[in-house]
Order: C-alpha cells, then sequence, then structure tokens
C-alpha cells in the first residue's frame, strides 16, 4: 500500500461485523424435546402426579397439578439425591400397594382408594416412622410448599404478594415513637 491508513467509523463497523454473520455458515438452532429427561422413569412419574392430584386434588379451583407442582418436585429431586432414593422408595411402594390392592397402577385408581392407599402409608405396622410414613410426610410437605407457593395457589386463597419492599414501610412514621418513662 502507499501509506495511506484506512479508518472505519463505528456505524461501518457495526455493519460489517452484521454483514459477515450472515455469511458464515451457522448451527441449525436446537429443537425443544418434548420429553426431557429426568430423575424418575414414565411410570414413577405417572404415580408421582397421581400422588400430588390426591393430596390437592382439582375441585372448583385448580390443584396442584395444574400449578406444575410435579414438574417442581421433579426439578427438585433432581439436584438432591437423598430426597430421590425417598421418593423413588415410597413410589414403589406405592404402585406395589395399589397392585396389591387389585389396580394396575396407582393412577388408574380412583380417589377415594388413593386416599386409602397414601393413609394405609402412615399406619404401617412400625408407624409413621417406617419408610413410608416418612415418605408421605415429605411428598405432603412438597406438594404443599411447592403449590401454596405458585400463582394458582396465591389465587386460591386471594393472595396478592407485594410487588416490592414491605409496604407498610413505604410511608414511615413522621417521628419516632417516644419511649415511656
Amino acid at each position: 500500500m502507499s501509506g495511506r491508513v484506512v479508518t472505519f467509523g463505528r456505524r461501518a463497523f457495526l455493519a460489517g461485523i452484521a454483514c459477515v454473520s450472515l455469511i458464515l455458515p451457522r448451527r441449525a438452532p436446537a429443537v425443544a424435546q418434548l420429553v426431557v429427561p429426568g430423575p424418575l422413569n414414565g411410570s414413577l412419574r405417572a404415580t408421582l402426579e397421581a400422588v400430588v392430584d390426591t393430596i390437592v386434588p382439582r375441585d372448583q379451583d385448580p390443584g396442584a397439578v395444574d400449578a406444575g407442582v410435579p414438574a417442581r418436585i421433579l426439578a427438585h429431586l433432581a439436584t438432591h439425591p437423598d430426597a430421590l432414593a425417598l421418593y423413588r422408595n415410597g413410589l414403589e411402594l406405592v404402585e406395589r400397594l395399589a397392585r396389591k390392592a387389585g389396580a394396575r397402577s396407582f393412577d388408574a385408581l380412583d380417589g377415594p382408594a388413593r386416599e386409602r392407599i397414601l393413609a394405609s402409608l402412615q399406619s404401617g405396622p412400625a408407624g409413621p416412622r417406617e419408610s413410608g410414613g416418612v415418605f408421605l410426610r415429605r411428598v405432603r410437605r412438597d406438594v404443599l410448599a411447592f403449590f401454596w407457593g405458585s400463582v394458582a395457589g396465591h389465587r386460591v386463597v386471594d393472595y396478592r404478594p407485594p410487588l416490592a419492599g414491605y409496604p407498610e414501610y413505604a410511608d414511615p412514621p413522621s417521628a419516632a415513637p417516644r419511649p415511656r418513662s
């Protein structure tokens, strides 16, 4: 070259990057999977949904399944191996009790039959300290926590969380209270 320096402005630089990005080959965008692999197999997932639906069923208000509680439990189980082992054992026990009662699976039973099976976990030979009782306490606690923490659970009791901060402190009193003598 003849020693001449060519300078580009910011707009020319950005236009050049845009043109190059259109020319270079790109990878195909990832397609969302319909079935996300999770910590439980398909039959145990169906059992989990049935257990969740039994604890907080749908009536005139949405139930726990409508609130997405099974997905939240699965996400929790994916990161907590001890809870996953408890859930696997508990769900397998629930399935065995359903087959013993003559059903092909727990989710094939009607509401009252499901409730009887879950209640039987509480009153095993060794009482609620047995693995079935421990599972029932844990799943009940998780379902209720995830349901009442969901938007659907808030709507059921007409709870409107504050948009930010503490509303009673938005307009503090003008003078500090005086201590009593």
